[in-house]
């Protein structure tokens, strides 16, 4: 009879972390395993479980410890007592539902780690974050002592997140990366509405989170990289601006006052650019990294860098902030051109030096070496460390 192991999210929208947790479902050992899904609420994650067959619940009360902030802010009180408030009914739902493993899908979950063990579950939890060692000590002290005294089994994305955890012998399982299923004919001419032959296009792939420096991306070529045949696509933003009514207004007004709200600063930017064009997230983006010319990432604070991995294995050359999964990712720096996070002037010379000699990274990125981070981040690879994590579990 396979045990029933139920995975949980603390968003129902699509990003990096749901993907990743519907590919690892997608390859769970079904005849070990039958998945569940717990979400705070109906969204595009849920659609797409239920496609493949899985069992989604709702938590509404479900809510995440802050992740590296201070604890002397109003917002990370308010989710440190939600925590504590929905424990009770997190413990009601595991009993309900028959639990036999519990899968948290990130590190700032583990609060949900105790109330599972006292209801007889295994327990995994999936660490994606980069929390400094030396910032906010007190509170990731915490999550270490939870983590070690109830996950039965700790999963970590990299080497870094492995290592906040020393107490424990993480398995490292990579977020895998299969390009092959994630094409789809996007051509450039179509996306941009105008022949692209000679344009140089950046990609973009970022949104408008403030961690992926959306602003900075978006500044910098705007601003200084003024070259009439330079392109910028931007995935996963659009220039309209958010809002309604006197919501939409004030947020104008504040912009106009030199008071910007982060979104608007990125979407006046793009707007009075036209040589950005915007495109919501797509997970079909094999062609479009294909036509691309150069991939830009400026995170502001270090985490793991997926689209770096991406571009590598596509071969497409990639400018990004030197972080330790950086580092790790293209293999010691060697495959793409990291700069120091969070210097924009760095950032615009290592675009500049890549313009003014492409050859060297080009060359760097050899089959051989793309073939080295693909099997690093491969599905069958990854999935089979992770099935048989699971395995030697139950």
């Amino acid at each position: 009879m396979p045990k029933r192991i139920l995975f949980a999210h603390h968003v129902s929208s699509i990003g990096g972390g749901s993907y990743c947790m519907k590919s690892i479902i997608k390859e769970l050992d079904r005849s070990l395993f039958q998945p569940l899904a717990v979400l705070p609420g109906e969204g595009p994650l849920a659609d797409d479980l239920r496609e493949l067959g899985v069992e989604v619940v709702f938590f509404p009360e479900m809510s995440a410890i802050p992740y590296n902030q201070s604890l002397f802010r109003t917002a990370s009180l308010h989710d440190y007592y939600s925590v504590y408030k929905s424990v009770p009914k997190w413990k009601a739902l595991l009993s309900e539902l028959h639990v036999d493993v519990l899968y948290l899908n990130n590190m700032m979950l583990c609060r949900y780690l105790k109330p599972a063990k006292e209801c007889g579950c295994k327990t995994v939890i999936h660490v994606r974050e980069h929390w400094p060692l030396n910032e906010h000590r007190r509170q990731l002290a915490k999550a270490q002592e939870c983590v070690h005294r109830y996950a039965d089994e700790v999963i970590a994305i990299n080497h870094y997140s492995a290592s906040m955890f020393p107490q424990k012998q993480a398995r490292i399982v990579y977020d895998w990366i299969d390009m092959d299923n994630r094409y789809k004919p996007m051509p450039m001419d179509e996306v941009f509405g105008e022949d692209t032959a000679g344009k140089k296009v950046f990609l973009y792939m970022g949104g408008v989170q403030r961690i992926k420096g959306a602003y900075e991306v978006m500044s910098t070529f705007c601003n200084k990289l003024t070259d009439s045949s330079y392109r910028l696509l931007a995935m996963g933003l659009t220039k309209e601006l958010s809002g309604t009514g006197i919501v939409k207004t004030l947020k104008t007004l504040m912009y106009k006052l030199g008071i910007p709200p982060y979104e608007y600063k990125v979407k006046m930017l793009a707007r009075k650019d036209p040589r950005v064009t915007c495109i919501p997230y797509m997970f079909e983006m094999k062609d479009i990294m294909a036509q691309s010319y150069c991939m830009l990432s400026c995170f502001t604070m270090p985490h793991a860098n997926l689209s770096l991995a991406e571009a590598i294995v596509m071969g497409l050359p990639a400018i990004a902030a030197r972080t330790e999964e950086s580092e790790e990712y293209s293999l010691g720096g060697t495959l793409a051109s990291l700069y120091e996070i969070n210097d924009t002037d760095a950032f615009e010379k290592a675009i500049r030096s890549f313009v003014s000699d492409e050859s060297t990274l080009r060359a760097a990125l050899t089959p051989d070496a793309r073939r080295k981070v693909a099997e690093l981040f491969s599905a069958e690879r990854n999935s089979a460390i992770l099935n048989k994590t699971l395995s030697d579990l139950v």
